[in-house]
Parts: C-alpha cells; structure tokens; sequence
C-alpha cells in the first residue's frame, strides 16, 4: 500500500484484475467514506464488502450457468492513480460467490499457487523486469532519438520524467527509464521486488504507461516488432532466489552458484514451452529473429546478449541474478511468471546442470556449428510455441488445469485465424499484381 500526500479525497475504488490474456478489468467501486489517506480507504466498508462480477463475460473464466464471482481488494495493493486523483486502485483476490476457497481460473491466485508449490516458507523470489515499447504519433515514432539520448535529441524526456514520477506516486520502484535504441522506444526498469508484488507493480505500470501516452496525444504500443527492421521491444525479467535472507543464485568470484546454474538449466530445458506463454502473440515471433539482440537459440552465457539467458555483470556478489531474455509485453504477466518461476525451480529440484556456456556471438554461427555444439533454436512460430506447450506438463502444469486448456485453445484460435483467416498488407504488396 502506497501512501500519496495532498493529493485531495478519493470517493472511487478500481477493484481490478486480469482476464486470461493480461487485461486489466475492474469493477469500479464507491467508497462509503471518501478519504485522502490510504490506511482509512483499505478499512472503508466498500473495500472489506467488495463487488460481484460476471465471470461468463471474462475471457478464460467461466461458464454462464455458473457466473458469479466476487472480487475481494486486497488492502496491501492500494494506490492513488496519479492520472486520476479521486480514484484509487486495488487488486483483487477472485472467489466464485460463496465459497472460500480462491478461483483457480484466475492469473494472479495461479502466480500465488505456484510459488506456494515450489517455494519454502524461507525462500522467495524477486524479480526486476525491464518494459519496453514505443510511444508513436500518428503511427510513427514520435521522436527520432536512439540509445541513451537526452534532450534535445530525446524529445520524449520529458514524458520519460513524467511516467518516472508518476509510477513512484503509485509506489512502483523504477530503477531507471531511458530512451532505448530505436526512435520512438522507451525502456522502463523497475527495481528487484517480490514476485506478486512486482506483477502487480507492471501491470499497473503498462496500464499507466498507456493512459498518460494517450492523454498526451499519443500511443504507447507494446507490440514487440511494430515496426519492421528495427530493434523490436521485449521484457528482459532478472531473478533472484533468496533463501532466508541469502541470495541462493550468488556463489564465490562472481559466479553463479549451484543452485542459480540449476535454476538456469530448468529455463533452458522449459524454454520452448516456455515461449508461448511468455510470448502469445503471432507477432512476438518477428521480434525473435537474429540482429537485434533478441534471444533466437536455447543457450546461457555470462553477459552475453545472444544467449537466451544471460548472467549480467554485477558490482557485488549479492546482486546476483539470472535473466531470461525472451518474454515481450504481451503476455499476461502472471501466467508468464508462474510459467518462469515453475521451470526454473524444476531445475532446482531435480539438480539440472546447464549445457556449456556459450560465449561466441550465436547468430553467427552456421547450421552446421549450431548442430554440433547441439543448441537448438527457440519456437519460430506461435503455431510452433504451441505445439511445445502442449507437449510440456511441467509448464501447462503452471498455469493450472482449468487456465492451461483455455490458453491453448484461445491462442490456438488466433494462430489459425491468422494463417488461414487474414490477408496482410505484405501480401497484397507481394501478390497484388499476380
């Protein structure tokens, strides 16, 4: 819960949470006692009473013969939206009416399950994630800036320090916010948090992101290849295991230790099943190509950007971290990290060992070197991600027995819609004259 001064009462309460494919939903709720102070709203009424929603009318929830959910705030995730003084946000914990126990269908008690399964009570993960999109006008990018500028070749600093001060508002921690390499693209980094915490923290981020773009004229897009031939926008996540107050993924000179190298290798053995869920859309897959510093072949290294997961340069032992490179903005961020957060403790529990490091520039390497050196390639297509999914209980296993068979059947929908149901402009050019 984030605390905002002088900021006025608020009478307005969004009780939000996500639908199968990570949109934000709400139930905006009156608070019986406006207040500016966020310990008086989480004790107002409205919040401990909640709101009743049509869980027939969600996508991934449930049937209409059985519909009724009731979203329950949860006090610890207040915050005053800075785009909007008199409403506040929570997300909800999701029950079918009358019962007790959580819906399973939902994203956010799936993230929670799993870390109940996979973790101890002394352990747990925190995460820092890195958002990347383009703010665009009128379809094109909105500055012609590139990597690092400031202003004035950065145009959009500016809206780079308002979006830094509004998610500290909300009480989202930013480690940094920076123009990245193509013009129009923006790099939001939040600090290492929690894992649910820190979901949450993202999802209101994009959303916020996504708002004030908007109010000023603009379109933050998330896409993760809007624009063809440059760099595309993913999601890098850093991981750290702690155990006690130790940092399991720390071993002596600045190397992984055991436990990070097997929590690495549960990534990698996952990586293709992984792909679908952290990357769900038919146009993650023309961010994953070579060139451009996204991930394309299942392979770990020390600070190597080709590797698909990479061990970053790090000032002190305890910063340790793993990162996978994959995962782009489009995917429900709760599934995607109960998918991550399973497979990387699989290794961890089943003692996995990585491959050998790679430490030459991959894209560069032959078809016939990549066979030798046995590294083989992510999912080229979502139709492919898909088929890697369902061959993996692990990971299906992640997102749950009600969410994992409607992911699949939804996405495979959009998959063949897509090769089958659509004529793209690139082939009207390609074709038109045929």
């Amino acid at each position: 819960m984030t605390q905002c001064d002088d900021l006025g009462k608020c009478d307005l309460l969004e009780a939000r949470f996500v639908d199968i494919l990570g949109r934000v939903k709400a139930m905006v709720i009156p608070l019986a006692c406006p207040s500016g102070d966020l310990a008086e709203i989480a004790r107002d009424p409205a919040v401990a009473k909640g709101a009743t929603a049509d869980g027939s009318s969600v996508a991934g929830y449930m049937q209409i013969q059985d519909s009724d959910l009731l979203l329950v705030p949860d006090p610890t995730t207040l915050c005053r939206l800075p785009y909007d003084r008199r409403r506040a946000a929570a997300y909800c914990d999701v029950y079918p009416k009358g019962a007790r126990e959580p819906f399973q269908a939902d994203s956010r008690t799936r993230l929670k399950a799993v870390l109940a399964e996979y973790l101890t009570p002394q352990q747990r993960i925190e995460i820092k994630p890195e958002l990347e999109f383009f703010l665009l006008n009128g379809g094109r990018p909105a500055d012609q800036g590139h990597y690092l500028d400031v202003s004035p070749d950065n145009e959009l600093s500016e809206h780079l320090d308002e979006f830094f001060r509004a998610l500290a508002e909300m009480g989202v921690e930013v480690e940094r916010v920076h123009h990245e390499c193509a013009s129009g693209q923006v790099e939001v980094e939040l600090d290492f948090a929690p894992v649910v915490c820190q979901v949450d923290r993202l999802v209101s981020s994009k959303l916020l992101i996504r708002t004030m773009a908007q109010r000023a004229g603009l379109k933050a897009n998330f896409m993760p290849k809007p624009i063809w031939g440059v760099a595309g926008s993913g999601m890098h996540v850093h991981f750290r295991l702690h155990d006690q107050e130790e940092n399991a993924f720390a071993g002596a000179g600045g190397e992984l230790s055991a436990v990070g190298r097997q929590f690495a290798a549960g990534l990698l053995e996952h990586a293709p099943a992984l792909t679908a869920v952290c990357n769900p859309s038919v146009n993650s897959y023309k961010r994953l190509v070579p060139g451009h510093e996204a991930p394309v072949y299942i392979a770990w290294a020390y600070r190597n950007r080709s590797a698909l997961v990479r061990i970053p340069l790090v000032s002190a032992t305890e910063q340790t971290a793993v990162e996978l490179r994959s995962p782009d903005a489009t995917c429900n961020f709760y599934l995607a990290l109960a998918a991550m957060v399973a497979a990387g403790m699989d290794g961890v529990r089943r003692g996995l060992e990585p491959p050998e490091e790679r430490l030459e520039n991959i894209y560069q390497l032959t078809p016939a070197q990549l066979r030798h050196l046995r590294v083989s390639p992510l999912p080229g297509t979502l139709g492919e991600a898909l088929d890697a999914f369902e061959r993996d209980d692990l990971v299906q296993g992640a997102l749950g027995p009600l969410l994992a068979p409607q992911f699949l059947e939804m996405h495979r929908a959009v998959w063949e819609e897509y090769l089958h149901g659509v004529v793209t402009d690139w082939e009207l050019r390609r074709y038109g004259d045929a």
